[in-house]
C-alpha cells in the first residue's frame, strides 16, 4: 500500500446487517453473531461495501474473544478459535463473489473493554487494573486464527488507551511479515478514551516500521479535525491517519448503543 494512496475502509458492519434484517439487540458477540447464525447476510454486507467502493473489508471478529465466544455458543475452544477464522473465510468468499481481488482484508481486533460488553471501549478504565503482560496473552489467540487464515493486514480499532495499544503492538511485533493501522477511541477533541492524548499517542507510534496508519474511529466527527492537527508537524502527518467516525453519537450505556 503506497504512504500516499487513499484507500476507502467499508462502513458500520453492524448498521449494515441490521438493515437486512439482522437482530443485534442483547448479543454480546456483537457482529460476530452473525458469523454463527447468518453468515449469509454476513456476505452481502461486505458485498454491499465492495459494490459501493470499499477497498478494505474488515472481518466481524472486532469483539470475539475465545472465552466471550465459548460462553454464548456454549462451544469448545477449537470451535472458537474457528469461528474467529472463518470471519476471514466469509470476507474471501465475499470477494470471490464480487471478482475484485483488489479488496484488501483487514482482521479486526477489538480491544479487551469491547468483551466486557458494556462500553468499556469507550471509558478504557480498565487497563489501570490489567499488566501489559496480560493483555498481550489476552489478544493473542484472536491474532493467531486471524493470521492463520492470511488476512492483508490487522486494523486495531477502538482502542481506549496509549497501554493496550502497546501490548498490541508488542505482540505483533512476534509477527514482522504483517502490517495494521492503529485507530484510537476518542473522548474530545483532544484525548483517547481513558484520558490520554491523542498528541501524545500518535508520536510514540508514528515510527513503528509494521503500522501503515494512526488514527481515529468510533469518535464524533465534530472531534475528529482538531485531534488530527494535534500531531501535524509544519501542516503534514510523519504517518498517513485512519480514520473512520461513528453516527455523531456518544455511547448510551441504558441503550447499549
Amino acid at each position: 500500500m503506497s504512504k500516499h494512496q487513499i484507500k476507502i475502509l467499508d462502513g458500520g458492519l453492524s448498521t449494515e446487517l441490521v438493515s437486512l434484517g439482522f437482530s443485534l439487540e442483547n448479543c454480546k458477540l456483537w457482529t460476530g453473531k452473525a458469523i454463527a447464525e447468518r453468515p449469509d447476510l454476513l456476505k452481502q454486507a461486505h458485498l454491499n461495501f465492495i459494490k459501493s467502493g470499499a477497498e478494505v473489508i474488515t472481518t466481524a471478529s472486532y469483539q470475539l474473544s475465545i472465552e466471550l465466544i465459548i460462553q454464548e455458543l456454549n462451544c469448545s475452544e477449537l470451535q472458537a478459535r474457528n469461528l474467529i477464522k472463518k470471519s476471514v473465510q466469509i470476507v474471501r468468499e465475499a470477494i470471490s463473489e464480487a471478482n475484485n481481488q483488489n479488496i484488501l482484508i483487514a482482521g479486526s481486533i477489538g480491544p479487551y473493554g469491547a468483551c466486557l460488553c458494556d462500553g468499556s471501549e469507550f471509558r478504557g478504565d480498565y487497563v489501570h487494573d490489567l499488566s501489559e503482560e496480560f493483555l498481550i496473552e489476552w489478544h493473542r489467540p484472536r491474532l493467531e486464527c486471524l493470521l492463520e487464515e492470511k488476512v492483508d493486514l490487522i486494523a486495531i480499532e477502538t482502542f481506549p488507551s496509549i497501554k493496550e495499544a502497546n501490548a498490541v503492538l508488542k505482540l505483533i511485533s512476534n509477527y514482522p511479515e504483517i502490517k495494521a493501522w492503529l485507530a484510537f477511541s476518542c473522548k474530545n477533541e483532544n484525548e483517547l478514551s481513558v484520558g490520554d492524548k491523542f498528541s501524545s499517542a500518535y508520536p510514540l507510534f508514528e515510527k513503528n516500521q509494521q503500522l501503515i496508519a494512526i488514527g481515529i474511529n468510533c469518535s464524533l466527527p465534530n472531534d475528529i479535525t482538531s485531534l488530527l492537527e494535534s500531531v501535524l508537524k509544519d501542516g503534514k502527518a510523519t504517518k498517513p491517519f485512519v480514520v473512520y467516525s461513528n453516527d455523531a453519537k456518544r455511547w448510551n450505556e441504558t441503550n447499549s448503543e
